[in-house]
This record gives C-alpha cells, structure tokens and sequence, in this order.
C-alpha cells in the first residue's frame, strides 16, 4: 500500500452542520424529560383505598319509613308489638268491666232487629230480639279497596267513615263507655287505604282534628288511630244535645258512610231531617243507633227516618243491659 492510499483511510468528510447538531441535542432533552414525567407524575401521590355503603330506605309493616340497614335501624320488638296492636292503650285508658259495670256485648242487637233502608215501607220498626254480639267492627276489605265496618251491629262500606256518637249528659256513664268501646273496635280493623272522622257532640260539635284546622279525613294508619285512641279517651259526658250542627258537619265532609249514634230525647224536627237529606244528596249512607232504655219503640222515630232517608240502617240499643 503507497503512502497516498494510508492516508486517505484517515481522510475525513466535511463536518456537520450547527443547526442539524441543534436540532438532535434538543431531541434528546425532550425525550429525558418526556420519561421522567411519565415515571412520577407532577403533583402525584398515593391514595389510599376507600370503602363505599349503600343507605336503604325501607318502610316497616306499620308504615314508618326509616333508613340505614333494616336490621340496625328497624323499631323494636315493643314498638311493633304496640303498632299491631293500637287498641292497647285505649284499653288502658276506659273503664273496665269489672269497674265500670260495662258489658256492651250484653246490649247488641241481633240481625233481626236492624232496620235497613226501605224496612219503613214495610212497616217493620225493629226490635230488641234476643240481643248478641254483632258489632266490634273486623271488616273485610273489598277489592283492595273498599271495607265493612260493623257497628252496634250495623255494617256500612266504603273507603271514608264518619262517626257521629252523642257526649251529652244523657250519654253518662255506662252508655259513653259502650260507645267508645264499640267505636275503638270497628277502627282497629281499618287499613290505612281507608279514612275516617269522628265527631262527639253535645249542644255543639267536637271533632278530631289533626290537620290544623282544615277538617280534612285522616287517613287510618297506626299513627292516626293512637291519636284517635287518645282522643276518644278523653271524652266526657256533659251539655245538651244539637245533632243538626254534628250531622250537617259529617255530611261537609263527604264520607262514604256515617255512624251516627244518640238517644231519642228531645227528637229532631222533620225540617232538620229534610236538611240533612238535601245537603247529603245520597252521597253517603248514614247508620243510625238509637241508645234507648227498655223495650224498643214500636211506632216510627227521627232516626229510623234519618236512615230510610239516606239509604242507612237504623238499630236499637237497649242500654238497660250494660
């Protein structure tokens, strides 16, 4: 090899130029960095793991809604036992038999001596008869719908009820006690699809009340029957006797069926009856229970017309037998 061919082993190209180094330097920075943030990212750090629950609403057989876990949160087993059970209070609230002398199943009609509508025509007035327990409510509930509540005997269904029970004087004693008995007892059985009002009266009207004065039907839950329960326990006998003022109150209030329970004393005018009739228009059918002392009437009175009327029933009550 001559020394011309050596050196030009050795023999360099022309150098690179300034922007092409540049531009490579820079590629490299780029893709350090670019690796670098993708390894720890900027304001990154570790978060610890979390649990997540779910909150259930349920509603209790007695209607109470409530939240958290059913078996945590649920009412307690006495608390049920009293929602299943809202006659219990009253009981501990009214006369008892034993202190009282009170036994209203003694003083119950019998079928045969309720008077249904159109009994007037022909010429049946009712009687005593041999008189057993026929009231104390336990209706059975028609289509989901609709209920059949007995009281003193007579039955009437629907889905809103109205009871009309006297408080005058003349109710002292063992008669209110029956009545309250028998009145707790038909609303017991009511579900809390069905609506009620009661309305105790003497020479003015006293009505159960829990909508703040806006006289709406409650709805029977259990809620509603322990305030009504309470309510009923602190009814007293005393005053005279308007039933026009009660009855025409009821009617306002366009229920289904109205109880509407008192004595034959000092008897309302054929004018009266003709109002109730025309503010009713047969929208409800009104049950009359006639408290009488002895044997039942044998002519015709305000209450069997007040039935006939408004397609009701009409009972008579011996009250000699509580």
């Amino acid at each position: 090899m001559s020394r011309a061919q050596d050196s030009s082993l050795f023999r360099q190209g022309p150098p690179l130029p300034a922007w092409l180094i540049s531009v490579g330097f820079h590629a490299m920075l780029v893709l350090l960095l670019g690796l670098l943030l993708r390894q720890t990212p900027r304001g990154a750090a570790e978060e610890p793991g979390r649990t997540a629950g779910i909150v259930l609403r349920h509603v209790s057989d007695s209607g109470e809604r409530f939240e958290g876990p059913e078996d945590v949160d649920s009412p307690s087993e006495s608390t049920a036992t009293a929602a299943n059970n809202p006659a219990s209070t009253l009981n501990e609230a009214l006369p008892t038999q034993q202190n009282a002398g009170v036994d209203p199943s003694a003083a119950l009609p019998s079928e045969e001596a309720i008077i249904g509508p159109g009994a007037l025509e022909q010429g049946s007035t009712g009687g005593s008869g041999d008189l057993t327990r026929g009231g104390g409510g336990q209706p059975r509930t028609v289509g989901g719908k609709k209920a059949r509540v007995r009281v003193f005997g007579v039955e009437g269904e629907g889905t809103k009820f109205a009871y009309v029970f006297d408080r005058s004087v003349s109710m002292t004693g063992a008669r209110l006690a029956a009545a309250k008995r028998e009145l707790i007892d038909s609303l017991v059985s009511l579900d809390s699809t069905h609506q009620f009002q009661i309305i105790f009266f003497n020479h003015e009207p006293q009505v159960f009340d829990i909508s703040g004065g806006q006289r709406r039907i409650p709805f029977a839950d259990d809620r509603t029957k322990k305030l009504a329960e309470n309510y009923v326990g602190g009814v007293t006998a005393s005053g005279n006797t308007n039933r026009l003022a009660a009855l025409l109150a009821a009617v306002n209030m366009r229920p289904d069926v109205i109880f509407f329970l008192t004595d034959t004393d000092d008897p309302m005018t054929a004018r009266d009856l003709d109002r109730v009739r025309v503010r009713n228009g047969g929208v409800a059918s009104i049950n009359t229970i006639d408290f009488g002392f002895g044997p039942s009437p044998q002519d015709g009175n305000f209450l069997m017309r007040l039935a006939h009327e408004n397609g009701g029933q009409y009972v008579y009550v011996d009250t000699s037998r509580l």
